[in-house]
């Protein structure tokens, strides 16, 4: 039996994958080494993550959309990084995004 690829993306038993993006799961490990960092505790992460998860759809999207916004309602209330200045990141990325050529790395202005 030949050993398991450890590059290949993780799949359930059926064969589907366990993320379908692989900002999926970094957000998790995020939370994950914030949570063994002491940036919050784990009933922190699951009680904002609860809140979250009511507050969307129930689709693997909306999932995720409440993984990211627990991520920045900790962040904002544990004095970490504030609300608007996560704003403007993502705004600042978005516009990045936008404005970089297909194929060449999205980079932030200085």
């Amino acid at each position: 039996m030949r050993a398991p690829d450890p590059l290949a993306p993780l799949a359930r038993r059926d064969g589907d994958p366990v993320f379908e993006e692989a900002w999926q799961a970094q957000a998790l490990a995020m939370a994950d080494c914030m949570v063994r960092a002491g940036a919050f505790s784990a009933t922190d992460w699951a009680n904002a993550l609860g809140r979250a998860v009511r507050a969307e759809d129930d689709t693997t999207a909306g999932y995720y959309r409440a993984v990211l916004a627990a991520l920045e309602a900790l962040l904002d209330t544990g004095g970490s990084i504030p609300a608007p200045e996560v704003e403007a990141r993502r705004n600042a990325w978005a516009r990045a995004y936008e404005t970089t050529p297909h194929g060449q790395p999205v980079e932030l202005a200085k």
